[in-house]
């Protein structure tokens, strides 16, 4: 099988916005785009969950240019691969993105075959 990435975006009330990406066969180069987003936001959380897979760890990133990890497009890097992921930016991350788009990959350990859940919390505006 192919990657595939379901990204659903869901503004739920006032400036808070929840991200869900749910991806199968999911290898180390695997992006998902997630598009519909301020354009100015504030990063609040990045949780990941490896369900299934070669892999035996994750270790997600969230940037503003697809397939980047030069620092200037990093919003969120994870610190230690691990199969399940919990970050809480304290403070909130900022991040700009002219178009609403940010990138997201799980950057598995090892495999084609991963199955991995990953949400994100942010919130509009500086």
């Amino acid at each position: 099988m192919a990657y595939s990435a379901t990204v659903t975006v869901t503004h739920i009330g006032g400036r808070d916005y929840h991200i869900l990406i749910t991806e199968t066969d999911a290898a180390a180069a695997s992006e998902a785009t997630i598009s519909g987003l301020p354009v100015k936001g504030r990063l609040l959380s990045q949780l990941a969950d490896k369900t299934a897979g070669d892999a035996a760890t994750i270790d997600p990133i969230l940037t503003t240019s697809t397939g980047s990890t030069a620092s200037t497009h990093v919003v969120l890097e994870n610190d230690t691969a691990a199969a399940t992921i919990s970050n809480l930016a304290d403070p909130a991350v900022p991040y700009y993105s002219s178009n609403g788009t940010l990138f997201h990959k799980s950057n598995s350990a090892s495999g084609t075959n991963n199955s991995i859940t990953t949400v994100y919390f942010l919130q509009a505006g500086w």
